[in-house]
């Protein structure tokens, strides 16, 4: 897994939310100087995993409906459906024909950074970083 664009742009769309009002798409992007069509994919993605919602209307937009100090970037992750896997030998149920006896020391090392990145991802709160 790599931090993608598309999480980086998810962070900023929340930092984007977190005053409290609500903002539309095209004040989104201009507000983050994001292009509009990825805004709009994100904030999608986002609206699905309830972290935001929205409202249609005269004085509609997008708003922030998670809590800042309990949302963290693994949350943002899950929410675009991120690959977290630093490698594939990591994937649950991956079959790995130099680690079936469960022996390889990669793997052992892998499954240890992975373990580490997890946890600074579950640990890293949005309110830490905006």
């Amino acid at each position: 897994m790599l931090i993608t664009r598309e999480m980086d742009y998810a962070v900023r769309v929340v930092r984007a939310l977190k005053d409290g009002t609500k903002v539309s798409a095209s004040g989104v992007a201009k507000k983050e100087h994001l292009p509009q069509a990825i805004t709009y994919k994100v904030l999608n993605s986002l609206l699905k995993s309830k972290l935001i919602g929205s409202m249609r209307g005269v004085n509609g937009g997008y708003y922030l409906k998670c809590d800042l100090a309990n949302t963290t970037l693994y949350d943002i992750c899950v929410a675009l459906g991120e690959d977290m896997s630093i490698t594939e030998c990591v994937r649950e149920g991956y079959d790995c024909i130099n680690n079936r006896c469960g022996e390889c020391i990669l793997n052992k090392e892998f499954n240890r950074i992975q373990s580490s990145l997890n946890r600074e991802l579950q640990t890293t709160t949005l309110d830490k970083l905006l």
